[in-house]
């Protein structure tokens, strides 16, 4: 079951994440709790406030200026990724990314994740940090 998850964070995808990251911590007091090269040479910030996490990352190919900084997706916590991928597969659910995916370079041993969509194509990602 995915029922009565823990909220993990919030997804951003911005054109400019450098700026962006700065801004939030600068003006809104957002902490820098992780900060990792993804594939593409740019890095990707996890900052908190409070309860609040939000995963900023740079858009590729850049978005335009209506979607750029709106919420691309809300993730929630797994500990068991296999499990929850194949409940989300039994249920039919459309699976959005490429079954499960993981990145070696995010936190200490990086994580693994999927992602499905609502009825309405909201982006719910499950995901296990390693």
């Amino acid at each position: 079951m995915i029922k009565n998850r823990k909220h993990g964070h919030i997804g951003l995808a911005t054109n400019d994440v450098e700026a962006d990251a700065k801004w939030y911590v600068d003006v809104l007091g957002f902490e820098v709790i992780g900060k990792f090269p993804n594939g593409a040479g740019n890095n990707v910030y996890f900052l908190k406030n409070r309860d609040v996490v939000y995963e900023m990352y740079q858009a590729d190919p850049p978005l335009s200026p209506e979607t750029a900084g709106k919420i691309d997706h809300y993730s929630f916590d797994s500990d068991d990724i296999e499990a929850d991928y194949r409940y989300c597969v039994e249920q039919g659910y459309p699976v959005t990314t490429d079954g499960i995916e993981e990145l070696p370079t995010f936190w200490e041993k990086g994580v693994r994740y999927f992602k499905i969509a609502s009825p309405t194509g909201e982006q719910l990602e499950f995901c296990q940090i390693l």
